[in-house]
C-alpha cells in the first residue's frame, strides 16, 4: 500500500427498481471535504494517465465496467516513495479508492465494455494544480499492456 491511500469496500443496495451505489457520505471517517464530483468514461483498452493533483484529494469509484488503477508515489519524504500500487475496481470490486494529493495515478479500462468512473475531489479544479505525463513515455517504469499469466 502507498502511504495515505485508502481502499474501502462500498455498498450496492439492489431492489426490484434497480440499484443504489453508495460512494461517500460526509460522516465517513475518510471524508476530506467536497470540491466537485464528476464522471468520466473510458473505452476498453484506453489508458488515462498519468496525472497528479497538487492540492486535491481524489476519491474514485467505478459504477460501470472495470478499470486497472495504478498509483505511483513520488512524494519527497514519503515512506513509500518509489512504490507502485495496482488495483482493479468496478463491477467485480465496487470500492472507493482515496488518493492523497501528490500521488501520480492513471487507469486503464479492462474488459469489453466502457467504464464509468466517478471522481469526488476535495477542491474545484480551478483551485488545484494538475500535472500530466504520457503513460508510455515518462519516468514511471510501468507497462500498461495486458499481462497474460
Amino acid at each position: 500500500m502507498i502511504d495515505g491511500v485508502i481502499v474501502k469496500t462500498l455498498k450496492r443496495i439492489p431492489d426490484d427498481r434497480g440499484t443504489i451505489f453508495k460512494m461517500q457520505e460526509s460522516c465517513d471517517s475518510e471524508f476530506k471535504g467536497f470540491g466537485e464530483i464528476y464522471f468520466s468514461t473510458i473505452y476498453p483498452g484506453v489508458v488515462k494517465g498519468w496525472h497528479l493533483h497538487e492540492n486535491a484529494i481524489l476519491n474514485y469509484a467505478v459504477v460501470k465496467g472495470m478499470i486497472k488503477l495504478v498509483l505511483f508515489d513520488n512524494r519527497e519524504g514519503s515512506k513509500t516513495k518509489g512504490e507502485l500500487m495496482e488495483l482493479y475496481i468496478g463491477d467485480k470490486n465496487y470500492c472507493l479508492v482515496q488518493i492523497p494529493s501528490g500521488v501520480w495515478n492513471g487507469f486503464k479500462c479492462v474488459g469489453n465494455e466502457e467504464a464509468i468512473v466517478a471522481d469526488l475531489i476535495t477542491v474545484i479544479h480551478k483551485e488545484d494544480v494538475m500535472k500530466r505525463m504520457n503513460p508510455d513515455n515518462c519516468f514511471i517504469n510501468y507497462d500498461w499492456s495486458l499481462n497474460n499469466r
